[in-house]
């Protein structure tokens, strides 16, 4: 085993661990700190648990990735063969994260049902696996792994509706813009981008099944990035001036239950 692979493993090892121990220490945390955990079932909380792991990740993501191309910009230049460590712990982390997640849809029979989440689990990891044997193609998984920033608002949208079960707030409002706006720069430019840029470098990509591999999977996630836009859009993006209406109402509604209840409170101490 070559010793950028070792490396990688061990970081895989330490990563689902974290990642399963994080898990668990949410689940006991939230209950015992948010009243409105202890009105979901235990499905709804298994999947709040879940996504706010994830929400974690996303975050991590969101830090390191950039702070990789801005600090080594060959990686950039040379998605092939650039050889960085922090981009490798990068991918390396990431395996173990949705190894971890797979485990916790398994263990608490979550998202069993949900063949969407599941083809992107096993394509991301095929792919990042493979990077990980050969010890080349980090950068081009580091980039994919913008998206992350994308997924901070996303699994915040998610949390949110888990816990509140209303989109007429000021914050649903502007995590849904900040998500669009995102969504199109990490995931349909960027993945677009990627897609053209391993299309073009098929004559030094080294062995075919590795290129096929990464052609294929960058077809997927475009594919599966359409789909969540087509699903965000009819969900909320179409919707996001009534959206804007509705919790300005909510606001005035309750700016004038406050005015009522104060001139009761004053008219009751004059008699």
């Amino acid at each position: 085993m070559e010793s950028c692979t070792a490396e990688s493993v061990r970081i895989i090892g330490c990563s689902f661990i974290g990642f399963t121990v994080l898990n668990y220490v949410v689940c006991r945390s939230t209950s015992a700190i948010t009243h409105f955990y202890k009105n979901l079932d235990e499905r709804r909380r298994a999947i709040w648990n879940n996504t706010f792991v994830s929400y974690i990740h996303s975050w991590i993501c969101s830090i390191i990735t950039p702070l990789c191309f801005y600090y080594f910009q060959n990686a950039w230049s040379d998605m092939i063969n650039t050889d960085v460590f922090l981009v490798k712990a990068q991918i390396a982390l990431s395996i173990g994260f949705f190894f971890a997640d797979m485990f916790d849809f398994y263990r608490k029979n979550i998202f069993m049902d949900s063949s969407g989440i599941w083809f992107h689990h096993v394509v991301v990891c095929s792919t990042f696996v493979g990077s990980v044997i050969s010890c080349k193609y980090s950068p081009y998984l580091a980039a994919n792994l913008l998206a992350e920033i994308s997924n901070v608002f996303l699994h915040q949208r998610k949390l949110y509706l888990t816990a509140y079960r209303t989109k007429s707030t000021p914050f649903y409002y502007y995590n849904s813009i900040l998500l669009f706006i995102t969504f199109i720069f990490t995931r349909i430019f960027t993945h677009g981008y990627i897609l053209v840029r391993v299309w073009n470098e098929y004559l030094i990509f080294g062995h075919i099944s590795y290129w096929r591999t990464a052609f294929i999977g960058m077809i997927t996630t475009n594919i599966l990035n359409l789909k969540l836009f087509s699903q965000l859009w009819d969900a909320d993006w179409s919707k996001l001036n009534k959206m804007r209406n509705d919790w300005k109402i909510n606001e005035n509604n309750e700016n004038n239950v406050n005015n009522v209840n104060y001139n009761k409170k004053v008219k009751k101490r004059i008699r």
